[in-house]
C-alpha cells in the first residue's frame, strides 16, 4: 500500500530538530513486553483497520508496550485522567498543538501548516531501535511522532501507578481510533499474549470481510437524482465504516452527461482525510510542492532550514511544515472546464474545514481521454470522469 512520502529534504530537517528539543527519559525495570500494531493493511481491497492491536490491555506497571506500524500513523500516550473524546476536543481542534492542519496567519489567508507537535517525537532519543526505552508515568503526552522514513517503532515502559487507566490514541485519526491501557495491581493478572493474539486475528478477520463488502458496494454503486438544475450523481472519496477505511475514488469511473453535477460525500469520514482535485496533472504539482519545512521567523518571507546540520533555524520553535497554498483550502468555481484547477479542500471528520459534500459542475465533454481526479493527501486515490 502506497503512503504518503515526505520529501528528503523534510527527513533530514525533521531529524536534525528531533535530536535538538529534548534531553531523553529512560525507563528502568521491565517485566513484560507486549507487541502493539497500531493499524493494518488488509487483504483484498484497498483498506486498512483503524484500530490498536489490541484495542484494551491489563499491564503491571513497568511493562513494555512496544509499538509498530507500517502506515501513517502515531502511538500518542496521554495524561492519567485524560479522556480521548475530551483530550481531542481541547488539544487537536482548531489552532489546538496538536491539530493535524493549522492556519499559518502570517502568510496568507489561505496557508496551512502541518503540525509539527504531530509530526515530531516528544522525545526523539527513547523508544525506537537501538535506543533506551522511553518511560510514560502519566504526567504529561508522549507522542511517537509519524514515521518519516521506514515503519514506526516506539517502545515505552508504562510507569504509571497501579489503578489507573491511560489511553493511547492515533494523532492522525482521531479520537476513535484509540487503546485502553490499565495499569492492574501486581496482586492481579495482566492480559494474556495468547488471548490477545486470538483476539488481534479475530478482529482483523472481520475487518477484512467487512473491507470487501463495502469495496464490493461501493465500486458498483451508480446513483443519482434529479434537481432543478439538471442530473446529480454521487461519488465517494475513500469509504468507511466503524473500523474500516477505504483508499479509493468510489465509483472509480462515471459516465455522465455535459451539465451534469457530480457530488461527492465526506460526511461517513471518521478517520481519514481526502480530497477531490483536477486536473491531475496541476494536483500533483501541488501535492509535490507540499510538507516542505521552513523556518518561520515572523519578518518577511519564510526561509528553507540550514541542512544538513545545526543551525538548523536560529529557534527550532521556528519550524513549519508548510503547505501549498491550494492545498488545505477550497480552490475554484464548483465548474470543471477541463484544466482548470478545482481542489474540494480537505474534508473528512477530522479536517479543519469540516466534512460538507462537495459539488462539482462539468460543462464541457471530457472527448477520448477522461477527466482525472486524485486526492492530494493520498494520490494513489484517483477517480474519471467521462463527460459525454
Amino acid at each position: 500500500m502506497q503512503r504518503r512520502r515526505f520529501s528528503l529534504a523534510c527527513l533530514g530537517a525533521l531529524a536534525i530538530v528531533s535530536i535538538m528539543l529534548v534531553p531523553s527519559a529512560t525507563a528502568v525495570a521491565v517485566t513484560s513486553t507486549y507487541d502493539v500494531a497500531v493499524g493494518q493493511f488488509l487483504a483484498g481491497a484497498p483498506a486498512e483497520s483503524m484500530r490498536f492491536f489490541p484495542s484494551t490491555i491489563d499491564v503491571h506497571q513497568g511493562d513494555v508496550l512496544h509499538f509498530t506500524s507500517d502506515s501513517f500513523h502515531t502511538a500518542t500516550l496521554l495524561p492519567v485522567g485524560a479522556g480521548p473524546v475530551e483530550w481531542f476536543d481541547a488539544n487537536a481542534t482548531g489552532d489546538a498543538p496538536y491539530a493535524l492542519l493549522q492556519r499559518d496567519k502570517d502568510d496568507g489567508a489561505r496557508a496551512y501548516v502541518f503540525s509539527t507537535p504531530v509530526a515530531l517525537p516528544t522525545d526523539p532519543t527513547c523508544g525506537g531501535p537501538s535506543q533506551p526505552i522511553c518511560s510514560f508515568d502519566g504526567t504529561s503526552v508522549l507522542n511517537s511522532g509519524i514515521p518519516l522514513a521506514g515503519p514506526m517503532e516506539m517502545s515505552v515502559s508504562v510507569d504509571v501507578a497501579p489503578g489507573n487507566t491511560i489511553y493511547v490514541v492515533c494523532l492522525i485519526h482521531g479520537a476513535m481510533m484509540r487503546m485502553g491501557v490499565h495499569v492492574v495491581k501486581a496482586s492481579r493478572p495482566a492480559s494474556d499474549p495468547a488471548a490477545l493474539a486470538a483476539g488481534n486475528a479475530a478482529a482483523i478477520a472481520q475487518d477484512t470481510d467487512s473491507a470487501a463488502a463495502l469495496d464490493a458496494k461501493f465500486s458498483s454503486m451508480y446513483t443519482s437524482h434529479e434537481t432543478a438544475t439538471g442530473t446529480v450523481w454521487d461519488a465517494w472519496a475513500g469509504v468507511e465504516n466503524r473500523y474500516v477505511t477505504l483508499y479509493g475514488m468510489y465509483p472509480k469511473k462515471l459516465k455522465i452527461a455535459r451539465g451534469d453535477t457530480v457530488q461527492w460525500h465526506f460526511d461517513q469520514l471518521n478517520y481519514e482525510i481526502h480530497t477531490v482535485t483536477f486536473p491531475m496533472d496541476t494536483a500533483k504539482a501541488v501535492a509535490d510542492n507540499s510538507f516542505f519545512p521552513v523556518c518561520d521567523t515572523g519578518a518577511g518571507a519564510d526561509s528553507p532550514p540550514d541542512l544538513p546540520g545545526p543551525p538548523f533555524c536560529s529557534d527550532p520553535s521556528q519550524l513549519e511544515l508548510q503547505l501549498d497554498n491550494r492545498f488545505v483550502a477550497p480552490h475554484g468555481d464548483g465548474s470543471f472546464a477541463g484544466t482548470d484547477y478545482q481542489n474540494s479542500g480537505v474534508r473528512g471528520g477530522v479536517s479543519p474545514i469540516g466534512d460538507a459534500n462537495y459539488d462539482l459542475s462539468f460543462g464541457y465533454r471530457s472527448g477520448d481521454t477522461p477527466f482525472q481526479y486524485i486526492c492530494l493527501i493520498h494520490e494513489f486515490m484517483r477517480g474519471r470522469i467521462v463527460v459525454r
